[in-house]
């Protein structure tokens, strides 16, 4: 993770090193003290850090699809302007490059455009040799527990395997890669020394 964070740093953008995930909820509460407005994809990652309740205590406003007083499409909208948004990659290469798949696409934009700043958690079992590995991994291991999670009637919900599918709720529409960090906002990344999210 050593040689990562090296990687990460020379491609422009500011790694923080986290051993647990204990530890990489403290650096990000940390990081958030001066914030007002704090956006979140949808992330397992962000959820096992179990931040919202914290943030919201000290008189943050969070703009999260997930929660359950939130309008979907308004709180997406909403995140993608925050000061912060908060979400993860999919799968992160030896060399650097972050990978996300998304099914609206909000994720991807925000982290690739639009808010001040952007902050990934990403835990070691994200760590791929390659973007071809990447991109398995994700459809191998990340979409279907995400699928069964939300109740999806895909063939990956179903069967745990990625078919390639043309199902109505397929997750798979959006993919992004980035070599480099954004010219649009700074993007901070905290790596793992655990396994965080899918």
């Amino acid at each position: 993770m050593e040689t990562l964070k090296k990687e990460l740093e020379s491609k422009g953008y500011k790694v923080y090193s986290a051993m647990s995930k204990e530890q990489a909820r403290q650096i990000l509460l940390h990081d958030l003290e001066d914030v007002q407005t704090i956006g979140i994809g949808g992330s397992m990652s962000v959820q096992e850090l179990d931040i919202v309740d914290a943030l919201k205590e000290s008189g943050k406003q969070i703009y999260w699809h997930w929660l359950p007083t939130e309008n979907g499409l308004d709180a997406r909208k909403m995140a993608a302007a925050a000061d912060v948004y908060l979400a993860s990659a999919n799968a992160i290469t030896q060399d650097g490059k972050l990978l996300f798949i998304d099914g609206t696409g909000n994720r991807t934009a925000a982290v690739a455009y639009g808010p001040k700043r952007v902050i990934l958690i990403i835990g070691k079992n994200k760590l791929t040799e390659d973007v071809t590995s990447g991109f398995a991994r994700v459809r191998k291991e990340a979409c279907p527990l995400n699928a069964k999670r939300l109740k999806l009637q895909t063939p990956c919900a179903l069967t745990g395997k990625c078919t390639g599918c043309t199902s109505p709720q397929r997750m798979c529409n959006v993919f992004l890669t980035l070599e480099r960090c954004p010219d649009a906002h700074p993007v901070e990344i905290i790596l793992v020394e655990e396994s965080v999210g899918y």
